[in-house]
């Protein structure tokens, strides 16, 4: 079981889990899962997972997740951060080359889809969130024309393919929040 412990000297906790050590839980983390808010027994996809920080907190509201990432190391980080924690599958690849879902939600948290070779992760969203469904992206952004760019390219993307979708600003964040509308995928 992971425990949240305020680290001396800082605010944001922290987050042990099996002596594991210590590693704290960004802001990025904790506000892309509240603007989420999943909901207890939902399917929830999380896109380039990482270490499992975003994972492990929404293991705790009790979601089913799977977790997505890239990199071979960071699925292995992901499951051994959140061994226990709940309902875990992992894969290591590309989101956009498998064939998951339907899922009640989805996130993404400093996955900026926009800027990379378009592979088709609008398309991809769309096939993997169910109508009604909802998704939140979240990008820690070095400059306010990073986020602006981040926001208006995913936004777009999404809103191709049967999304409708808001933005918000916060501390150096930007997060793209939409909802599947439809019965059908466009694009």
């Amino acid at each position: 079981m992971a425990l949240l412990t305020p680290r001396s000297g800082r605010g944001s906790p922290t987050v042990t889990n099996g002596g594991m050590g210590l590693a704290e839980i960004a802001k990025r983390h904790r506000w892309a899962v509240e603007l989420l808010a999943p909901v207890k027994g939902e399917q929830v996809l999380e896109i380039g997972c990482g270490h499992g920080i975003a994972t492990g907190l929404l293991l705790k509201a009790g979601a089913a997740v799977v977790a997505v990432d890239r990199s071979d190391k960071m699925i292995t980080a992901c499951i051994k951060r959140n061994a226990g924690l709940g309902s875990l599958t992992a894969f290591a690849s590309a989101f956009e080359t498998l064939e998951l879902g339907p899922f009640d939600a989805a996130l993404a948290v400093n996955v900026d889809f926009p800027r990379q070779k378009d592979t088709g992760w609008a398309r991809a969203m769309a096939k993997a969130v169910k109508p009604g469904g909802r998704l939140v992206l979240v990008l820690e952004a070095p400059a306010i024309r990073t986020a602006d760019r981040f926001a208006m390219e995913a936004a777009a993307g999404l809103v191709g393919v049967g999304f409708e979708v808001d933005t918000e600003l916060r501390e150096g964040m930007v997060a793209v929040k939409g909802v599947r509308v439809g019965a059908a995928n466009r694009g």
